[in-house]
């Protein structure tokens, strides 16, 4: 990898660190996704200076969450991993299996305290308005990410579709 893109691997790594994963794993998906071609796990770590065992589970929670594609090749005689280019796709899978189960149980958490509340304390506690503005926003918060995430499935691979356009325009 040239220079002027292995500058750019820290904005990977601050970006995935800005949205809750581990910056290192920025910095491994971003030199798969600069890199242009598929590595292995021994070209990986050396790469970007790491330990076999931290390359593996960087690689590993990357699979878990759809980001990176292994494959083995006879030639290499190794695994073989690239980043997924279907970034949207790991969108929706850390939508639906992290920020839809964290709103889920946020709501859920919220409903059972205004049900507590206004059972002990009666509907003019302000703690109330409170709890039931939460479960709103949570529900609110629930439906975008359906949306996002049905949306997203729905997108054709032609990045010049009409709904490709209309999708990226409420993205942007």
């Amino acid at each position: 990898m040239d220079e002027v893109l292995r500058d750019h691997l820290n904005t990977f790594e601050t970006f995935f660190n800005a949205i809750g994963f581990k910056s290192r794993l920025g910095r491994l998906w971003g030199l798969l996704a600069l890199g242009g071609r598929s590595m292995s796990a021994a070209e990986i770590a050396r790469e970007l200076d790491m330990s076999a065992g931290s390359v593996s589970e960087c690689l590993n929670e990357l699979k878990e969450w759809g980001a990176v594609n292994s494959e083995f090749s006879s030639e290499h005689r190794c695994q073989m991993h690239t980043a997924v280019s279907d970034t949207m796709s790991i969108v929706t899978t850390v939508l639906r299996r992290r920020e839809q189960l964290a709103v889920q149980n946020f709501k859920d958490n919220a409903r059972s305290a205004l049900k507590y509340v206004t059972e002990q304390y009666g509907p003019t506690d302000p703690r109330v308005r409170t709890l039931q503005s939460i479960v709103t926003t949570s529900e609110i918060a629930e439906s975008t990410i359906q949306f996002f995430v049905a949306a997203s499935s729905a997108v054709p691979n032609d990045t010049d579709s009409r709904l490709a356009r209309v999708i990226r325009r409420m993205t942007a």
